[in-house]
């Protein structure tokens, strides 16, 4: 929306004329014909006349000035357009001013990443950011990424997959060495700042699924695997479908939740959630994640058991 102009002085001929009538009996209260045919009104009606001009002149802005102003708002490089016409130069400008450019709050972090690197140059022929997580106060590309580290920054991307078969991307050297250098001149004095990709933890999960009995149970335990690959996707999992939130906890009860889904199953039981590689009843609660951490389903032990009782196991899945 424009910027609407102050009007410096909104009186017109009629008002003029008046306040110059009303001062004449306190200025000279002899003078008492304030007909138009009067010598003196006609001057003060000239006078207003010309007054009303020399207004109308102080609200407009000449074209020299507009242009003064549009080069030092957007620098001395600014060149005035062939046409002269300074219209589409001022709404040019005046929407730079609104866009951001400094980094200074997650949000600006996430938002220049997201929304303004896809449009500078050195974006082309780098792969898309889909995600964007901005970790402030860790070093993400450190030692200890879990350890506190005041004034870094670490900002968390998530990259378009190269192919179809990637289901968990990590960006390239090429794509985190571009974002660094974009953000640098955009970031506070005293930040130091890192471009990292997120770190993927791997789980297991295992569960017993009653098949209704107009179900096969192989099509049960392959639906069930689809459900739940699909929900902890990356990129298109979670409750909204726009990718697993970054260091959302994994529970057991969405498991139940997911397969509760599922045509084809009766009921859900023993579901256990792990760390992959986990034995025994380690770690079958939930699995804690960090800010910059996604889970990477590897190990699916689904156990169908069909209206006789008879179990049918599937075997564990791994993805890439």
């Amino acid at each position: 929306m424009p910027i609407a102009l102050p009007n410096l002085d909104d009186r017109d001929y009629d008002d003029l004329v008046g306040e110059a009538r009303a001062l004449i009996p306190v200025l000279l209260p002899e003078w008492t014909d304030h007909n138009p045919s009067d010598p003196g009104i006609m001057l003060v009606e000239m006078l207003a006349w010309l007054t009303e001009m020399q207004l109308y002149q102080v609200n407009q802005v000449p074209q020299s000035h507009t242009r003064n102003f549009l080069r030092l708002l957007a620098g001395p490089e600014w060149i005035p357009p062939v046409t002269g016409d300074l219209g589409p130069a001022v709404r040019q400008v005046m929407a730079a001013l609104h866009e951001r450019y400094r980094a200074v709050t997650v949000d600006d972090y996430e938002y220049l990443v997201g929304r303004t690197w896809p449009e500078q140059p050195q974006a082309a022929g780098l792969a898309r950011v889909r995600r964007v997580r901005c970790v402030p106060g860790r070093d993400l590309a450190g030692a200890d990424p879990v350890a506190a580290a005041p004034a870094h920054v670490s900002v968390v991307v998530l990259p378009e997959p190269a192919d179809g078969t990637d289901t968990h991307p990590l960006p390239t050297e090429a794509l985190t060495g571009g974002l660094h250098d974009f953000l640098d001149p955009r970031r506070l004095l005293t930040v130091r700042h890192h471009v990292v990709g997120p770190r993927y933890v791997d789980i297991q999960i295992s569960a017993d699924l009653a098949v209704r009995a107009d179900a096969l149970p192989g099509d049960a335990i392959a639906d069930a695997q689809a459900r739940l690959r699909a929900f902890y996707a990356p990129l298109t999992g979670g409750t909204t479908g726009d990718g697993w939130p970054f260091g959302q906890h994994i529970h057991p009860s969405e498991v139940y939740a997911v397969l509760e889904q599922a045509p084809l199953l009766d009921y859900i039981e023993s579901v256990r959630v792990t760390p992959a590689g986990a034995v025994g009843d380690a770690g079958t609660g939930s699995i804690p994640l960090e800010t910059h951490e996604l889970p990477r389903l590897t190990r699916l032990d689904l156990t169908g058991y069909d209206s006789y009782g008879r179990s049918h196991p599937s075997s564990w899945v791994r993805q890439a």
